[in-house]
Protein backbone atom coordinates (compact mmCIF):
# COMPACT_ATOMS: atom_id res chain seq x y z
CA UNK A 1 0.00 0.00 0.00
CA UNK A 2 1.33 3.42 -0.94
CA UNK A 3 1.83 5.93 1.84
CA UNK A 4 0.98 9.56 2.43
CA UNK A 5 4.11 11.30 3.70
CA UNK A 6 3.64 14.28 6.01
CA UNK A 7 6.44 16.37 7.48
CA UNK A 8 6.94 19.53 9.50
CA UNK A 9 9.99 21.62 10.30
CA UNK A 10 8.73 24.75 12.07
CA UNK A 11 6.37 24.80 15.09
CA UNK A 12 3.69 26.56 13.02
CA UNK A 13 3.91 23.89 10.34
CA UNK A 14 3.69 21.20 13.00
CA UNK A 15 0.50 22.77 14.37
CA UNK A 16 -1.29 22.42 11.03
CA UNK A 17 0.21 19.18 9.74
CA UNK A 18 0.12 16.93 12.81
CA UNK A 19 -3.68 17.07 13.35
CA UNK A 20 -4.13 16.15 9.69
CA UNK A 21 -1.71 13.23 10.01
CA UNK A 22 -3.67 11.97 13.01
CA UNK A 23 -6.99 12.29 11.17
CA UNK A 24 -5.71 10.47 8.09
CA UNK A 25 -4.32 7.69 10.27
CA UNK A 26 -7.56 7.35 12.24
CA UNK A 27 -9.40 6.97 8.94
CA UNK A 28 -7.27 3.93 8.09
CA UNK A 29 -4.82 5.47 5.64
CA UNK A 30 -1.17 4.48 5.42
CA UNK A 31 0.65 7.48 6.85
CA UNK A 32 4.26 8.33 7.69
CA UNK A 33 4.72 11.53 9.69
CA UNK A 34 8.14 13.10 10.26
CA UNK A 35 9.34 16.01 12.35
CA UNK A 36 12.64 17.77 11.71
CA UNK A 37 14.33 20.82 13.18
CA UNK A 38 12.35 22.73 15.84
CA UNK A 39 9.25 20.59 15.23
CA UNK A 40 11.26 17.56 16.34
CA UNK A 41 11.58 19.17 19.77
CA UNK A 42 7.79 19.39 19.99
CA UNK A 43 7.31 15.73 19.12
CA UNK A 44 10.52 13.66 19.24
CA UNK A 45 8.54 10.47 18.64
CA UNK A 46 8.42 11.26 14.93
CA UNK A 47 11.78 12.98 14.59
CA UNK A 48 14.23 12.19 11.84
CA UNK A 49 17.69 13.67 11.28
CA UNK A 50 17.75 16.42 8.67
CA UNK A 51 20.51 14.62 6.79
CA UNK A 52 18.36 11.50 6.55
CA UNK A 53 15.06 13.04 5.47
CA UNK A 54 15.71 13.50 1.75
CA UNK A 55 17.48 10.15 1.47
CA UNK A 56 14.47 8.49 3.07
CA UNK A 57 11.99 10.24 0.75
CA UNK A 58 14.04 9.48 -2.35
CA UNK A 59 14.21 5.80 -1.40
CA UNK A 60 10.43 5.70 -0.94
CA UNK A 61 9.99 7.39 -4.32
CA UNK A 62 12.36 4.93 -6.00
CA UNK A 63 10.34 2.05 -4.57
CA UNK A 64 7.02 3.59 -5.65
CA UNK A 65 5.76 3.76 -2.07
CA UNK A 66 4.48 7.35 -1.94
CA UNK A 67 1.07 8.50 -3.18
CA UNK A 68 1.41 12.10 -1.95
CA UNK A 69 3.39 14.55 0.17
CA UNK A 70 2.02 17.05 2.71
CA UNK A 71 4.28 19.65 4.31
CA UNK A 72 4.14 22.70 6.48
CA UNK A 73 6.13 25.79 5.55
CA UNK A 74 9.30 27.17 7.10
CA UNK A 75 11.48 30.20 7.43
CA UNK A 76 15.19 29.62 7.09
CA UNK A 77 14.93 25.99 5.98
CA UNK A 78 14.58 24.55 2.49
CA UNK A 79 14.13 20.88 3.45
CA UNK A 80 10.39 20.90 2.88
CA UNK A 81 10.93 22.61 -0.48
CA UNK A 82 13.52 20.04 -1.50
CA UNK A 83 11.08 17.27 -0.55
CA UNK A 84 8.39 18.96 -2.65
CA UNK A 85 10.79 19.23 -5.61
CA UNK A 86 11.77 15.56 -5.36
CA UNK A 87 8.12 14.45 -5.33
CA UNK A 88 7.06 16.74 -8.15
CA UNK A 89 9.93 15.45 -10.28
CA UNK A 90 8.63 11.93 -9.66
CA UNK A 91 5.08 12.94 -10.58
CA UNK A 92 3.79 12.68 -6.99
CA UNK A 93 1.23 15.32 -5.92
CA UNK A 94 2.29 17.74 -3.20
CA UNK A 95 0.36 19.85 -0.71
CA UNK A 96 1.67 22.61 1.57
CA UNK A 97 -0.38 24.01 4.46
CA UNK A 98 0.23 27.63 5.46
CA UNK A 99 -0.14 28.39 9.17
CA UNK A 100 -0.08 32.21 9.44
CA UNK A 101 -1.16 35.38 7.68
CA UNK A 102 2.22 36.70 6.53
CA UNK A 103 5.33 36.01 4.41
CA UNK A 104 3.39 33.88 1.94
CA UNK A 105 5.77 33.79 -1.02
CA UNK A 106 8.98 33.75 1.01
CA UNK A 107 7.98 30.38 2.45
CA UNK A 108 8.63 28.86 -0.97
CA UNK A 109 11.91 30.58 -1.80
CA UNK A 110 15.11 28.55 -1.42
CA UNK A 111 18.38 30.13 -0.22
CA UNK A 112 19.49 30.02 -3.87
CA UNK A 113 16.54 32.21 -4.85
CA UNK A 114 14.70 29.40 -6.61
CA UNK A 115 10.96 29.38 -5.98
CA UNK A 116 9.43 25.92 -5.43
CA UNK A 117 5.65 25.78 -5.18
CA UNK A 118 3.62 22.68 -4.30
CA UNK A 119 0.79 21.50 -6.52
CA UNK A 120 -1.70 22.70 -3.91
CA UNK A 121 -1.35 25.40 -1.26
CA UNK A 122 -3.91 25.38 1.57
CA UNK A 123 -4.60 28.71 3.27
CA UNK A 124 -6.70 29.62 6.29
CA UNK A 125 -9.40 31.90 4.91
CA UNK A 126 -10.36 34.46 2.29
CA UNK A 127 -8.13 37.08 3.89
CA UNK A 128 -5.12 34.78 3.59
CA UNK A 129 -6.02 33.94 -0.02
CA UNK A 130 -6.19 37.60 -1.02
CA UNK A 131 -2.93 38.40 0.77
CA UNK A 132 -1.19 35.35 -0.71
CA UNK A 133 -2.21 36.29 -4.26
CA UNK A 134 -1.00 39.87 -3.75
CA UNK A 135 2.28 38.44 -2.44
CA UNK A 136 2.77 36.38 -5.60
CA UNK A 137 1.37 32.92 -4.84
CA UNK A 138 -0.30 31.56 -8.01
CA UNK A 139 -4.07 31.77 -7.59
CA UNK A 140 -4.54 28.42 -9.30
CA UNK A 141 -2.84 26.44 -6.53
CA UNK A 142 -4.65 28.05 -3.57
CA UNK A 143 -7.46 26.33 -1.67
CA UNK A 144 -9.23 27.93 1.32
CA UNK A 145 -9.82 25.18 3.86
CA UNK A 146 -9.10 26.62 7.31
CA UNK A 147 -6.46 26.10 9.98
CA UNK A 148 -6.22 22.60 11.51
CA UNK A 149 -4.16 23.93 14.41
CA UNK A 150 -7.04 26.12 15.58
CA UNK A 151 -9.66 23.37 15.89
CA UNK A 152 -8.74 22.54 19.49
CA UNK A 153 -8.89 26.21 20.47
CA UNK A 154 -12.25 26.92 18.89
CA UNK A 155 -13.53 23.95 20.89
CA UNK A 156 -12.35 25.77 24.05
CA UNK A 157 -14.23 29.00 23.35
CA UNK A 158 -15.75 30.46 26.49
CA UNK A 159 -18.45 33.00 27.07
CA UNK A 160 -17.37 36.62 26.74
CA UNK A 161 -15.99 37.78 30.04
CA UNK A 162 -15.57 41.27 31.36
CA UNK A 163 -12.02 41.88 32.52
CA UNK A 164 -10.80 44.09 35.32
CA UNK A 165 -7.39 45.69 35.18
CA UNK A 166 -6.13 43.84 38.25
CA UNK A 167 -3.89 41.34 36.52
CA UNK A 168 -2.13 38.94 38.89
CA UNK A 169 -0.45 36.65 36.38
CA UNK A 170 0.78 37.82 32.98
CA UNK A 171 2.24 35.57 30.27
CA UNK A 172 4.58 36.88 27.59
CA UNK A 173 4.68 34.82 24.38
CA UNK A 174 8.01 35.10 22.63
CA UNK A 175 8.91 34.81 18.94
CA UNK A 176 12.35 34.69 17.27
CA UNK A 177 11.61 37.85 15.28
CA UNK A 178 15.19 39.13 15.39
CA UNK A 179 16.39 36.00 13.57
CA UNK A 180 14.15 36.83 10.61
CA UNK A 181 13.92 40.63 10.63
CA UNK A 182 16.95 41.82 12.59
CA UNK A 183 15.90 45.25 13.85
CA UNK A 184 13.88 46.11 10.75
CA UNK A 185 10.57 45.90 12.60
CA UNK A 186 11.70 48.64 14.96
CA UNK A 187 11.98 46.23 17.87
CA UNK A 188 13.14 42.75 18.84
CA UNK A 189 11.69 40.13 21.15
CA UNK A 190 14.37 41.02 23.69
CA UNK A 191 13.28 44.65 23.79
CA UNK A 192 9.60 43.73 23.96
CA UNK A 193 10.15 41.42 26.91
CA UNK A 194 12.36 43.93 28.70
CA UNK A 195 9.66 46.60 28.40
CA UNK A 196 6.98 44.20 29.63
CA UNK A 197 9.05 43.29 32.67
CA UNK A 198 9.48 46.98 33.55
CA UNK A 199 5.76 47.70 33.18
CA UNK A 200 4.64 44.64 35.13
CA UNK A 201 7.17 45.33 37.91
CA UNK A 202 5.40 48.63 38.63
CA UNK A 203 2.17 46.81 39.46
CA UNK A 204 1.36 45.42 42.88
CA UNK A 205 0.89 41.66 43.20
CA UNK A 206 1.55 41.08 39.53
CA UNK A 207 4.02 38.54 38.14
CA UNK A 208 5.20 37.87 34.60
CA UNK A 209 6.26 34.60 33.02
CA UNK A 210 7.59 33.90 29.53
CA UNK A 211 6.78 31.07 27.15
CA UNK A 212 9.71 30.73 24.79
CA UNK A 213 9.43 29.81 21.13
CA UNK A 214 11.41 26.67 20.18
CA UNK A 215 13.49 28.78 17.78
CA UNK A 216 14.37 31.50 20.30
CA UNK A 217 18.12 32.04 20.75
CA UNK A 218 19.62 29.84 23.44
CA UNK A 219 21.31 32.79 25.17
CA UNK A 220 17.96 34.61 25.34
CA UNK A 221 16.30 31.59 26.89
CA UNK A 222 19.08 31.17 29.42
CA UNK A 223 18.93 34.82 30.46
CA UNK A 224 15.27 34.59 31.44
CA UNK A 225 15.13 30.94 32.45
CA UNK A 226 13.97 31.80 35.99
CA UNK A 227 10.66 33.21 34.73
CA UNK A 228 10.14 30.70 31.91
CA UNK A 229 7.26 28.23 31.74
CA UNK A 230 7.07 25.16 29.53
CA UNK A 231 4.42 22.79 28.28
CA UNK A 232 1.61 22.84 25.73
CA UNK A 233 0.23 26.34 25.27
CA UNK A 234 -3.37 25.18 25.43
CA UNK A 235 -2.70 23.79 28.92
CA UNK A 236 -0.85 26.89 30.11
CA UNK A 237 -3.03 29.76 28.92
CA UNK A 238 -5.90 29.29 31.35
CA UNK A 239 -3.52 29.89 34.28
CA UNK A 240 -3.05 33.53 33.28
CA UNK A 241 -5.15 36.68 33.58
CA UNK A 242 -3.49 38.45 30.65
CA UNK A 243 -1.40 37.37 27.65
CA UNK A 244 1.04 39.71 25.91
CA UNK A 245 2.65 38.87 22.59
CA UNK A 246 3.97 40.60 19.51
CA UNK A 247 2.41 39.03 16.40
CA UNK A 248 2.32 35.44 17.59
CA UNK A 249 -0.42 32.95 16.78
CA UNK A 250 -0.64 32.45 20.55
CA UNK A 251 -2.57 35.70 20.83
CA UNK A 252 -5.32 34.19 18.70
CA UNK A 253 -5.21 31.04 20.81
CA UNK A 254 -5.69 33.14 23.94
CA UNK A 255 -8.57 35.17 22.51
CA UNK A 256 -10.37 32.03 21.32
CA UNK A 257 -10.15 30.76 24.91
CA UNK A 258 -11.60 33.99 26.26
CA UNK A 259 -8.35 35.27 27.77
CA UNK A 260 -7.48 38.99 27.50
CA UNK A 261 -4.55 39.65 25.18
CA UNK A 262 -2.41 42.58 24.05
CA UNK A 263 -0.15 42.89 21.02
CA UNK A 264 2.97 44.78 22.10
CA UNK A 265 5.24 45.91 19.26
CA UNK A 266 7.37 48.85 20.48
CA UNK A 267 8.45 51.38 17.86
CA UNK A 268 6.80 49.32 15.11
CA UNK A 269 7.89 50.81 11.79
CA UNK A 270 6.60 48.23 9.34
CA UNK A 271 3.18 46.86 8.50
CA UNK A 272 1.45 45.25 11.48
CA UNK A 273 1.26 41.52 10.68
CA UNK A 274 -0.54 40.46 13.87
CA UNK A 275 -3.69 38.59 12.84
CA UNK A 276 -5.63 39.40 16.02
CA UNK A 277 -4.98 43.11 15.43
CA UNK A 278 -6.16 42.71 11.82
CA UNK A 279 -9.38 41.14 13.08
CA UNK A 280 -9.87 43.72 15.83
CA UNK A 281 -9.57 41.08 18.54
CA UNK A 282 -6.54 42.63 20.26
CA UNK A 283 -5.26 46.14 20.72
CA UNK A 284 -1.84 47.20 19.49
CA UNK A 285 0.52 48.96 21.88
CA UNK A 286 3.71 50.49 20.49
CA UNK A 287 5.41 51.99 23.56
CA UNK A 288 5.87 51.19 27.27
CA UNK A 289 3.61 54.13 28.07
CA UNK A 290 0.83 52.79 25.83
CA UNK A 291 1.26 49.31 27.30
CA UNK A 292 0.99 50.66 30.83
CA UNK A 293 -2.11 52.69 29.96
CA UNK A 294 -3.73 49.69 28.32
CA UNK A 295 -2.99 47.46 31.30
CA UNK A 296 -4.53 50.12 33.56
CA UNK A 297 -7.69 50.25 31.46
CA UNK A 298 -10.66 47.92 31.44
CA UNK A 299 -11.45 45.93 28.34
CA UNK A 300 -13.56 42.95 27.40
CA UNK A 301 -12.84 39.74 25.56
CA UNK A 302 -15.40 39.75 22.77
CA UNK A 303 -14.44 36.88 20.52
CA UNK A 304 -17.67 34.96 21.16
CA UNK A 305 -19.75 37.96 20.20
CA UNK A 306 -17.58 38.77 17.20
CA UNK A 307 -17.30 35.19 16.01
CA UNK A 308 -20.90 35.10 14.77
CA UNK A 309 -19.96 37.89 12.37
CA UNK A 310 -16.43 36.70 11.66
CA UNK A 311 -17.54 33.14 10.89
CA UNK A 312 -19.05 34.32 7.61
CA UNK A 313 -15.53 35.21 6.41
CA UNK A 314 -13.24 32.99 8.47
CA UNK A 315 -13.91 29.33 7.85
CA UNK A 316 -11.56 28.13 10.62
CA UNK A 317 -13.96 29.34 13.32
CA UNK A 318 -16.21 26.31 12.75
CA UNK A 319 -13.65 23.91 14.24
CA UNK A 320 -13.72 21.52 11.27
CA UNK A 321 -10.56 22.56 9.44
CA UNK A 322 -8.75 19.27 10.05
CA UNK A 323 -11.63 17.31 8.58
CA UNK A 324 -11.77 19.54 5.49
CA UNK A 325 -8.03 19.41 4.87
CA UNK A 326 -7.86 15.64 5.32
CA UNK A 327 -10.79 15.18 2.94
CA UNK A 328 -9.14 17.41 0.34
CA UNK A 329 -5.88 15.49 0.61
CA UNK A 330 -7.63 12.17 0.06
CA UNK A 331 -9.32 13.56 -3.04
CA UNK A 332 -6.11 14.80 -4.67
CA UNK A 333 -4.06 11.73 -3.69
CA UNK A 334 -6.53 9.04 -4.70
Amino acid sequence: MKKIILLAHDPGGYDVVFPVAQKLQRDGNAVDFYTIGPAAKLNPMYSVAKAELLRLIRNLLSNGEICGLVTGTSGGSSLELQAIAACRQAGIPTVAIIDYWSNYRSRFVCPTGEVIYPDYCIVMDGLAKDEAIRDGIPKTIISVLGHPGLDKYTACQTMMRCCSNEWNKVLFLSQPLSAFYGENLGYTEQQALSDCIKVVTKRNNCSLHIKFHPKDAECFQQRYAKIAVSGNLIDILSDYDLVIGMSTMGLLHAVLMGIPAISYQPNLRQQDLCITNKLGLTKLSTSPQELEMLMNSRFDVQVTTNSSVLSQKFIWLDGHSTERVAGFIMEVFK
